[in-house]
C-alpha cells in the first residue's frame, strides 16, 4: 500500500471475505482495514465512499433526514454533532444497520472514523460517484468545509475534546 502511494496512486479499498482462526471465515471491513493503515501511513485525510451523502440524524430514506455535516471526536473517542445544530440535542443519532450489511454500516463506519479522527486525521465520508467524492478525494474540502459540499467529515474537537 505504502508503495502504491509513494508511486502517485490513490488506493480504493474495500472489505471481503478473510479466514479466521475463531470463525473459520468471516467479512473483514474495509473500514476497519484503513484504521490500520491510517495508524501505520499517517495520512493527510482519509475518504469514505458510501451510498448515501454521508452521516444522516436517522436513516436517509425517511422524511426530513439531516445530513450531519461536521462530527467533533473527544480524546475518549466519543463524538458529537457541530454541525448543524439539531433541533433536540437530546435525542439520539438513530443509526440503523441495514439486514443485508455484514460489516456493520454507518455504525461501524462512524466508529472507525472517530478512531482515526483521534489519530489528528480528518475523514470525509461522502457518496461514491459524485463531485463532492471527487472533490473530497482530491483535498478540495480540508480546512474550511464549502457550504455546497455535501458530506460528512468526522475530526477530533478542539483541544481533543468538543
Amino acid at each position: 500500500m505504502a508503495k502504491a502511494i509513494d508511486s502517485g496512486f490513490v488506493p480504493v479499498l474495500h472489505g471481503d471475505a478473510v479466514l479466521d482462526e475463531a470463525q473459520g471465515c468471516t467479512i473483514l471491513s474495509g473500514d476497519v482495514i484503513i484504521r490500520h493503515l491510517a495508524a501505520y501511513l499517517k495520512p493527510r485525510y482519509v475518504v469514505f465512499l458510501t451510498d448515501v451523502f454521508g452521516v444522516y440524524d436517522r436513516p436517509p430514506s425517511e422524511p426530513d433526514a439531516i445530513l450531519l455535516r461536521e462530527i467533533a471526536v473527544r480524546g475518549d473517542g466519543s463524538w458529537s454533532v457541530v454541525k448543524p445544530t439539531l433541533q433536540n440535542m437530546n435525542k439520539q443519532v438513530d443509526i440503523t444497520v441495514a439486514a443485508h450489511d455484514t460489516t456493520g454500516g454507518m455504525v461501524t463506519k462512524i466508529s472507525e472514523a472517530a478512531m482515526i479522527a483521534k489519530l489528528g486525521i480528518n475523514v470525509y465520508i461522502v457518496k461514491a460517484a459524485t463531485k463532492h467524492a471527487f472533490r473530497a478525494l482530491n483535498g478540495e474540502v480540508q480546512g474550511t468545509i464549502p457550504e455546497d459540499w455535501l458530506g460528512t467529515v468526522i475530526q477530533l474537537g478542539s483541544g481533543g475534546t468538543c
